[in-house]
């Protein structure tokens, strides 16, 4: 089985900063090479952060989008229909690539794992829309996903102890997802809770385990030389499989004809365009970094719902969504400041 790629094998840490430069090119050549890298690399966590806040605004719009369909629709054919179409449109564009490249089984079995979390994920968050106020469940998955992240990383990927602020930074974020419980425990949440409610934001805090793992594995594709796009044309195929299995085959054609346009809008407005931006962001920064990053999603989701109708705004969700926010963007530029 092999796998089409642009890059070659994944060079070393010193290689990439060009801490070889003396040797390559003299004495007086060293300083300015490993000043070059330096601001290569803030150009490049920038870079990164960008394309991740691109993701949240846009993935957020639809995601509140998609809840409203979800109420008056059947959820998994348009899941199914979106993710199909996410997995023909990458492979495409994955086919675009010259080079190929044998995948050793190490590779094999993170492309496995990779599906399962994704299915779990991904299928989790929609499903936690058509349930729960769509702010609390994306703040349930980004309060979880960080402190997930700082263990997982340093387990599979072997980075080590991670550094004391980062540990404090996601123990503060899982204790305002906390708060979040007893917003929507207590009744004062945008939707009413109920066993509906409930089991939402329990798929909620599931896929944002399966999302902080989802980040881990795809960089450790990235280490070996894959491609964005050949992730994205791969990392699919659980989704479909788990959805085949829940959907009702005799009413996809039926949903398909009466909802198209609106189908088309969830696949475009929340996987496909937002995936390609996520994609491009984690290449470039840590995956706790990205998390740190796509903390700020509550409150721009909670934003976007003053648009359905269907949702009362809730200034508790509100205060939970922007103190997440804001112990975000100081993480983030607790990172940004180092690498500079």
């Amino acid at each position: 089985m092999t796998f089409q790629t642009k890059r070659g094998p994944p060079r070393s840490k010193d290689d990439s900063l060009g801490i070889d430069a003396q040797a390559c090119f003299g004495e007086g050549a060293a300083p300015r090479r490993r000043q070059g890298a330096g601001g290569r690399l803030t150009r490049r966590f920038a870079l990164g952060i960008l394309f991740v806040a691109l993701y949240v605004v846009l993935s957020a719009a639809g995601e509140v989008y998609a809840a409203s369909y979800f109420q008056r629709a059947d959820a998994f054919v348009a899941l199914l229909v979106s993710f199909a179409a996410v997995c023909l449109t990458f492979n495409l564009l994955a086919g675009h690539e010259r080079r190929t490249a044998p995948v050793a089984k190490s590779a094999l079995l993170v492309f496995v794992s990779l599906n399962v979390v994704t299915a779990i994920s991904w299928i989790g968050l929609f499903i936690g829309l058509k349930y729960a106020e769509p702010a609390i469940v994306v703040a349930f998955m980004v309060a979880l996903g960080p402190a997930a992240t700082v263990w997982l990383n340093a387990l599979i990927r072997r980075q080590g102890v991670p550094p004391a602020s980062d540990i404090i930074v996601s123990v503060t974020i899982a204790i305002i997802g906390s708060y979040m419980i007893w917003i929507s425990a207590t009744g004062n949440a945008g939707v009413e809770w109920g066993a509906r409610s409930s089991f939402g934001i329990v798929l909620a805090i599931v896929a944002g385990l399966s999302l902080a793992l989802t980040n881990i594995l795809v960089k450790l594709l990235f280490d070996r030389g894959f491609s964005g796009r050949q992730v994205l044309a791969h990392r699919f195929y659980g989704t479909i499989l788990l959805l085949l299995a829940l959907v009702d085959h005799s009413s996809i054609v039926l949903e398909i004809s009466q909802h198209w346009l609106a189908i088309a809008t969830i696949g475009l407005s929340t996987i496909i365009v937002p995936l390609l931006l996520f994609q491009e962001g984690i290449r470039r920064v840590e995956p706790f970094t990205v998390n740190m990053v796509l903390s700020t999603a509550p409150v721009i989701t909670f934003l976007f719902q003053y648009f359905d109708s269907r949702i009362v705004p809730s200034p508790h969700t509100f205060v939970g969504n922007v103190l997440i926010t804001a112990v975000a963007v100081g993480n983030v530029y607790l990172q940004y400041r180092r690498s500079t």
